[in-house]
């Protein structure tokens, strides 16, 4: 990530003694140390989320390319079990019974 020596510590070190003091160094440098690590685990989650959704995406490709002609959202779609169909295939039975009679 950053590739920062034991000299450049050292300068940084010393330039935060003279410019902060030696009384508030040591709390900015624990106050400095926390907002890293704070830093670093978002860092984290975000690069866990978007391997998640690449590896989802590449499952995704997999699954319609070896479903068939069957894509995801006909898998997962708003009605996985075809229940919407059914109202408007017994409204038009209806329809055709009461014309029969």
């Amino acid at each position: 990530m950053l590739d920062i020596g034991a000299t450049e510590l050292l300068l940084v070190a010393i330039i935060g003694l003279v410019v902060v003091g030696p009384e508030r160094l040591p709390r900015l440098a624990r106050t400095l140390g926390l907002w890293v690590k704070r830093l670093r685990g978002q860092v984290s989650s975000i690069q866990r989320d978007i391997n998640r959704e690449l590896e989802l995406e590449d499952l995704k490709r997999q699954l319609e390319a070896r479903g068939g002609g069957l894509k995801m959202e006909d898998i997962t779609g708003d009605d996985p079990f075809g229940l919407e169909q059914t109202p408007t295939n017994t409204a038009t039975e209806k329809n055709e019974r009461s014309k029969s009679e």
